[in-house]
């Protein structure tokens, strides 16, 4: 008798889904920047220094590399890491893998138009690593209080700051990005890119009901991780188009 084999469907899920749980149980054995431990993801960490004009970001562009030779990108299947504590709570490795799927489709639609995602090294090839960790779920259950009382965030502008800004709290979501990009021929790391980002629910320096509206529109579980994907593969084009003269060098700084 033959032995049954499952669907390659449920095979290809169940490879996924070990992969994601890897990467989320991985040891954090990287540097420290800031508040953040890195996970020793990137295969180099030691040129990185943080943007003076943004206390949460960190970048390294090696200076010997002509990055504008670069026009086609090869990117490696995308890592998740879950925020220590988080694992524990239900989460269903299908909602990993749809944020996985997503933040890479994310970065194909903002890039193909002028730089063709590739399989294939080459030496006009960038091999670009991404992970995203230290995700955080927004916890909608909890949200619900402040969407029916929004001046309870009054209250809770102790909580935290997010992005220069007090009204952070501890349910609305958060995730670091950890990016590098290699010269798919010889390994060397052209680039380098660390960026942590906490959801808020208000905008304290823009008015009550600006801030209302953003936060209905993002009010579900996965929403400012999804925010933070499509705003990362937005950067990953203007960088390009920054490295090939297409954008002014003060636009690509300040994003």
């Amino acid at each position: 008798m033959f032995k049954a084999f499952p669907p390659l469907n449920a095979l290809r899920f169940t490879v996924v889904a070990l992969t994601i749980g890897l990467a989320t149980l991985a040891r954090a054995d990287g540097p420290s920047f800031g508040d953040y431990k890195a996970k020793g993801f990137l295969s180099d960490y030691s040129h990185i220094k943080a943007d003076g004009e943004n206390g949460k970001v960190y970048r390294y562009r090696a200076p010997s590399v002509d990055a504008s030779r670069y026009h086609k990108l090869m990117i490696e299947r995308i890592r998740i890491w879950l925020k220590p504590g988080t694992e524990d709570n239900g989460i269903d490795p299908a909602e990993l893998k749809e944020l996985v799927d997503y933040f890479h489709k994310a970065i194909v639609e903002a890039v193909q138009d002028a730089y063709p995602v590739v399989d294939e090294p080459g030496p006009d090839v960038l091999r670009v690593r991404i992970a995203v960790t230290d995700i955080v779920p927004n916890k909608v259950e909890a949200s619900v209080v402040s969407l029916v009382v929004p001046y309870l965030w009054v209250g809770e502008a102790s909580a935290g700051a997010a992005k220069g800004e007090p009204g952070s709290t501890p349910f609305v979501g958060e995730a670091t990005l950890e990016l590098e990009a290699l010269d798919s021929v010889n390994g060397e790391q052209v680039a380098a890119y660390i960026e942590t980002r906490v959801g808020k629910k208000y905008n304290w320096t823009e008015g009550v009901q600006k801030g209302v509206d953003a936060y209905l529109k993002a009010y579900s579980t996965w929403a400012y991780t999804k925010q933070s994907m499509d705003d990362w593969a937005q950067l990953i084009r203007t960088r390009l188009d920054a490295v090939h003269g297409k954008v002014k060098k003060a636009e690509a700084q300040s994003q």
